[in-house]
């Protein structure tokens, strides 16, 4: 479990300018606090100056005790509200707050899944999403797991992950992870994966939705949305899985559906119930068994979009109900409904 002490003190900034190796990047954003994270070389102190956005009011959050990995919580904040902040001179960033559950703006989110390879693919993604977003910032960012190839290790993180996308969106976006089969490195025990020490995640419902007390998953409320993060890859205790449909996951997941009361929901993991990229769901009994058990879960609570990895192609369904069969099972006439949101309410 991680350990967080914050001061509010007034005093001039530690001397860690050349020592930051990692960082910084949001975590568990919500309508009134964040967490900045950052990794130092040695064992520093931890400060963050934080600026209201049009406001000459400057406040210092600083941790005296010494560490490596650093966690320092913004809190007292405003939704939907722009700051600016520093943790040294050299590393700034800035961020706007979650808006409040049910604000019906449209909200922006970008959707990454098995992307850290250092590849020219990767780089391309990167130069098209800035392209696109000049004029259209994104509000978050959401990862499909398979983040760090080939085993998630803490190298791999850092050199396929934040070396590359650190300059442009690590300091300024709310981000929400999932993690995948290779951030597990192919076992299914979360003490293993570098990823849960690397990445905090709103285990209490701070961010909305029933708390989930792991970091595995977790639920967020943003605006309109209700977005929820499982783990494909996690056995609970009893060795459950949560395409077994039983097991702790696949409790609380229930569970935050049936409390969810916003408009809009959005559920992404890892291993996809249909595909017939790189991997085939009519034969892998973990995709099979999300589509058989997990998404009757789904349209019983009338989920509005499941994104997932994996499979590494673009692959998307028509809106579907009633269909959790092999693909030849498929019927277009009576599985595929119109969606039932209005026409001008959607995700960019």
């Amino acid at each position: 479990m991680k350990k967080m002490l914050f001061l509010l003190l007034s005093f001039s900034a530690f001397s860690q300018n050349d020592q930051i190796v990692r960082g910084p990047y949001l975590q568990s954003m919500t309508s009134e606090s964040v967490l900045i994270q950052w990794r130092t070389s040695s064992p520093q102190s931890s400060q963050v100056t934080l600026v209201t956005k049009g406001e000459k009011k400057t406040r210092v959050i600083a941790d005296t005790n010494r560490v490596i990995d650093h966690i320092v919580k913004v809190s007292g904040l405003r939704p939907s509200k722009s700051y600016t902040y520093s943790i040294s001179p050299k590393h700034q960033g800035s961020f706007h707050t979650k808006p409040k559950a049910g604000d019906p703006k449209s909200v922006r989110i970008w959707a990454l899944g098995d992307f850290g390879y250092v590849s020219p693919n990767q780089k391309a993604v990167i130069n098209a999403i800035k392209n696109y977003t000049v004029d259209k910032p994104i509000d978050a960012w959401i990862w499909l797991g398979d983040n760090a190839y080939n085993n998630g290790k803490e190298e791999e993180y850092q050199q396929h992950v934040f070396d590359v996308y650190q300059a442009d969106f690590f300091p300024n976006l709310a981000l929400y992870p999932s993690p995948g089969n290779h951030d597990y490195a192919g076992k299914h025990d979360a003490t293993v994966p570098p990823y849960f020490k690397i990445f905090s995640m709103p285990t209490q419902g701070e961010a909305g939705g029933v708390a989930s007390n792991s970091e595995s998953y977790y639920s967020v409320d943003y605006g309109s949305l209700h977005l929820i993060s499982i783990d494909t890859e996690l056995r609970d205790a009893a060795g459950n899985q949560v395409m077994d449909g039983k097991g702790d996951q696949y409790d609380w997941l229930a569970k935050d559906l049936a409390a969810n009361r916003l408009p809009f929901t959005i559920v992404y993991f890892h291993k996809p119930p249909y595909s017939k990229g790189s991997h085939n769901s009519d034969t892998e009994s973990d995709m099979k068994n999300m589509r058989e058990k997990v998404n009757p879960l789904f349209e019983k609570y009338n989920v509005d979009l499941v994104l997932a990895g994996h499979s590494h192609v673009y692959e998307r369904t028509k809106p579907l109900r009633g269909h959790f069969g092999i693909n030849d099972s498929f019927d277009e006439a009576t599985q595929v409904v119109a969606t039932e949101k209005a026409p001008n309410q959607y995700v960019d």
